[in-house]
């Protein structure tokens, strides 16, 4: 869907679907609520609402966890008004009226329920179902939907364990998912139905913001779910050799493990790039712009072997990659080589790490060095961090172990003898045993293949960004957070993608002080905010330990004294009134962030309006619901006025 021209700047706010809260919704957001809340962020003068993902997650709450690149959510269908429900108004309001009084979404639950009620509103009607023309001219119409409706029929007749414990179907032909398809017919069809509702519900809603002249943002996660139905009938497209994730950084020493698979890009372009260019089609159905989700992905993903359990022992990929013929060159043998990437240790070495364990560990987890009796190194079957952490030891001795463990220079390439530098190389113990000679030759070369990198990273980021930036008419904007490639900048400016710009995190880290960017400097090209899904709102940020309140009011802000000890609706006021000012083309706050412009939603625990934290697992994650509903937002006239009085102020601005 086209967005259209920028007559001003754009503001717009973030609020998940399965955050909204109206009279007529079943425990959880839903599709049609985008329209009241857009009548809302219209009359406020907001331009856009941004969303997270929106796919079928199934009983998984986390939006980022998708069995499908294409299906939708069927939790988000508003069940009062499918054709045929009026049979089962009781079951509808006996749910409603359970979760009414819930200040959180208690996904789970929610979406079992909600497929119950579907199942049996689809089993009453059918016998008209089955001959329905619409629904069969859509299924014809979306080649993705039959391979998506077997896989999770069969996932459900398989108590939804994923498809690698099944004890059949697990690497599926065309054919066989046509058989499957002609054999379920009922259930298969069920799940084709629900993907017809969901999907025209969620058209007739962006087509209302359409016209009421509000856009829809979504966001399209670049990776996909190893348990899902393009991983389990494209399998070709996937590598399940390694997990995604992220590399270690200041939040995390240990890098981040996601364990969706990586992509066979070499696969995906030698067929022009299909199942993107269809996953881009499907979306563009409703949105008039989208996020992609860790675009530095399309750069370089950072990739992780299988067995291991952490972010620590991966590598960019593509990269390229330090060659025994390079180390040779510099005077490394093989056997030195094979040293730095699989330490070998004596007793007393192994001690400074175990401490009062070494013993109990040399019995269990070590063995001789060959052709050795005093130089040990770990058993192949313990090698690997997952053998480690389901060990029964206790965590201070797995901790242990996986720190002897991370201790190397390289981690192993593919071909043999091609290797990557470990993350932290530059801190290994293991480089101190090298004469200073060959620390600094080591140095040198490991340096110099970091630098190699850019190219390579540029030429891959262009390629496959082109693709997505070219394939239809939304705007496009990247989450480019992270260890960040020097080119990435540049290409996104090339292609015109928008960069996303976290108030409390752009600043200039490697200049003294690290002082925060002013949001003049942010750039035109980009989407500014001041919290996201993962981060704390303002009120909660106001509360953290290690954010220095005074830094941010005096060198951000630049206003005299010291800041206030927590933020009151005027500072907050304040503090969007800065934002606002930013050169960004899109500032979209969280709705949280809005809403602290009035004392009435307060939260007694900031905590509780986060929408995830990165990191944990529990149900306090992706189940932020609005403390209030639409209709009652609609009809608190302060608010929406000192919304909109911000949005006019930075509307009238010239872009220019």
């Amino acid at each position: 869907m086209r967005y259209g021209e920028f007559s001003c700047f754009q503001s717009g706010v973030a609020v998940p679907v399965f955050s909204l809260k109206t009279q007529d919704c079943v425990g959880i957001g839903e599709f049609l609520d985008l329209v009241p809340f857009g009548t809302w962020a219209k009359t406020c003068g907001l331009n856009v609402i941004q969303i997270l993902p929106v796919n079928d997650t199934g009983y998984e709450s986390s939006p980022y966890s998708a069995r499908s690149a294409f299906a939708l959510n069927p939790v988000f269908i508003r069940l009062q008004i499918v054709h045929g429900a009026d049979a089962f108004k009781k079951d509808i309001q006996t749910l409603q009226k359970r979760f009414a009084a819930e200040t959180k979404v208690h996904y789970a639950e929610i979406a079992r329920a909600k497929r119950q009620i579907l199942r049996k509103i689809f089993d009453a009607n059918y016998a008209m179902l089955d001959k329905n023309v619409a629904l069969a001219k859509w299924i014809e119409a979306n080649s993705w939907i039959k391979p998506y409706a077997v896989y999770a029929m069969l996932k459900e007749k398989n108590g939804e364990s994923s498809w690698r414990s099944w004890k059949e179907d697990q690497d599926p032909t065309a054919l066989r998912v046509n058989s499957l398809y002609r054999k379920h017919r009922k259930d298969v069809l069920f799940q084709c139905w629900m993907q017809f509702e969901a999907e025209a519900q969620f058209k007739v809603a962006s087509n209302k913001l359409t016209e009421m002249g509000v856009r829809l943002k979504g966001d399209i996660p670049i990776l996909i779910n190893e348990d899902s139905a393009d991983v389990w009938f494209n399998r070709r497209y996937f590598s399940l050799d390694d997990r995604a994730g992220a590399p270690p950084d200041m939040f995390s020493y240990s890098g981040q493990n996601w364990g969706f698979p990586t992509y066979r890009w070499d696969v995906i372009e030698q067929e022009n790039f299909t199942w993107w260019r269809e996953r881009l089609a499907q979306a563009s159905k409703f949105y008039h712009a989208y996020r992609i989700d860790h675009v530095l992905g399309f750069f370089r993903i950072w990739a992780i072997p299988q067995n291991e359990r952490t972010g620590i022992l991966g590598h960019f990929s593509p990269a390229v990659p330090v060659t025994q013929t390079e180390l040779s060159a510099a005077g490394f043998k093989k056997e030195t080589v094979e040293y730095l990437q699989r330490p070998n240790y004596s007793k007393e070495q192994l001690r400074e790490f175990l401490g009062e364990a070494t013993e109990s560990c040399l019995e269990k987890y070590f063995e001789f060095l060959p052709f050795t009796s005093d130089r040990y190194v770990f058993k192949k079957e313990f090698d690997c961090e997952s053998a480690i952490i389901d060990s029964s030891e206790e965590q201070s001795v797995k901790d242990a172990l996986l720190k002897v463990q991370w201790n190397r220079i390289f981690v192993p390439g593919s071909p043999a003898d091609t290797y990557y530098p470990f993350w932290y190389w530059y801190n290994a113990p293991v480089l101190k045993t090298l004469p200073q000679n060959e620390q600094e030759i080591l140095g040198r070369l490991l340096h110099a293949n970091e630098a190699s990198q850019e190219s390579i990273w540029y030429a891959n980021g262009k390629k496959l960004l082109t693709v997505l930036a070219q394939e239809t008419d939304m705007v496009v904007c990247a989450e480019d957070l992270g260890a960040v490639p020097h080119c990435v900048p540049s290409v996104l400016g090339e292609l015109q993608i928008n960069s996303l710009r976290v108030e409390r995190w752009a600043r200039n880290w490697d200049a003294p002080g690290q002082p925060y960017y002013d949001v003049s400097e942010y750039p035109r090209l980009s989407v500014s905010t001041t919290s996201v899904h993962d981060t704390s709102t303002l009120l909660g940020l106001w509360n953290e330990s290690d954010f220095d309140k005074n830094l941010f009011w005096k060198n951000h802000l630049h206003l005299e004294g010291d800041a206030p000890q927590s933020l009151s609706p005027d500072v907050v006021k304040l503090l969007i009134g800065n934002i606002f000012q930013s050169n960004s083309l899109f500032c979209i706050l969280p709705v949280q962030d809005f809403l602290a412009l009035s004392s009435r939603w307060t939260p007694q625990n900031p905590e509780d309006e986060r929408v995830n934290t990165p990191g944990t697992v529990g149900p306090q994650n992706w189940a932020y619901k609005m403390p209030c509903t639409v209709e009652e937002l609609s009809d608190n006239s302060t608010l929406k006025n000192e919304i909109a009085k911000l949005v006019n102020a930075r509307a009238n601005r010239s872009l220019r």
